[in-house]
């Protein structure tokens, strides 16, 4: 059997159409990602506020200690920050308004990136 050279260059194109063919091809990639990593991040968002407003309505209004320790060990089940949920326990003078959770939220995670 005799040793075959391939052409990995697809027929037809230049290397320069090759190479920007490559970037734009790299650079959708890292869109994708950015996407997929916004998209975490309103998922992991919407995750606290929905456990936040639970123990709100358990431990604030029900006042139900069994409930209110459930929701607590699911937190530590779920690996989530605490100290996140504690903010938005205390500083949300309304947790039905979005736009005020998600401000006490910016203004924390600023808070622990700094």
């Amino acid at each position: 059997m005799k040793d075959q050279q391939v052409d990995a260059m697809p027929s037809g194109l230049s290397e320069e159409q090759v190479s920007q063919k490559l970037l734009s091809d790299q650079e959708l990639l890292n869109e994708t990602v950015l996407a997929g990593e916004e998209c975490r991040a309103r998922n992991d968002r919407q995750t606290y506020f929905c456990i936040a407003r639970e123990l709100v309505e358990a431990q604030f209004v029900l006042a139900d200690q069994e409930l209110t320790r459930r929701l607590w060990q699911e937190v530590g089940d779920r690996n989530l920050e605490i100290g996140r949920i504690i903010n938005l326990l205390y500083r949300c003078s309304s947790h039905e308004d979005e736009s005020e959770m998600v401000e006490v939220d910016d203004a924390f995670l600023e808070l622990t990136l700094s």
